[in-house]
């Protein structure tokens, strides 16, 4: 008799263990976890990618900037003859204005030369980039900054 109730007690536990498995919730919050899971690991890889990007862009930038200041830098000569004139007002504000704007893009030789009769009222105020030490260096110059421009002697 002991050995039949200890086999109907393991048989009850046996059944009762293999029946009571992981509950639905159980299920359910490991399913959510593993979901999680996968959001973060996604997330930390759309930010890598979303980095990479940003630092190509930037590396493009830095490479642009490099190459636009060294074609507005190394054809500019103090003792140069020719000029670029890329405008002229009657506003002096306007005209200092813009040649500010060009400073701020990264040419250094930018200045505004003051013409005509005050008497008469009839005052220039022209923007112009230079000093170049011949008229095609002011032309290629002019050309590869996609100006709108003019080329003249310093006066």
């Amino acid at each position: 008799m002991k050995k039949a109730s200890l086999l109907l007690f393991l048989m009850a536990f046996a059944m009762i263990g293999f029946s009571c498995g992981e509950s639905e919730a159980d299920r359910m919050a490991r399913e959510q976890a593993r979901i999680d899971s996968i959001r973060v690991a996604e997330q930390a890889a759309l930010e890598a990618r979303m980095q990479a990007v940003e630092d190509s862009l930037a590396a493009v930038e830095a490479v642009r900037l490099a190459e636009e200041t060294a074609k507005t830098t190394s054809t500019f000569d103090e003792n140069g003859s020719y000029v670029i004139q890329t405008g002229a007002w009657r506003s002096e504000v306007k005209a200092n204005a813009q040649a500010a704007q060009w400073a701020s893009e990264g040419v250094s030789a930018a200045y505004v030369v003051q013409t005509g009769d005050e008497t008469t009222g009839d005052v220039w105020f022209r923007v112009r980039l230079g000093y170049f030490p011949s008229m095609q260096d002011a032309q290629n110059f002019g050309t590869e900054m996609g100006l709108s421009y003019w080329v003249t002697t310093r006066n």
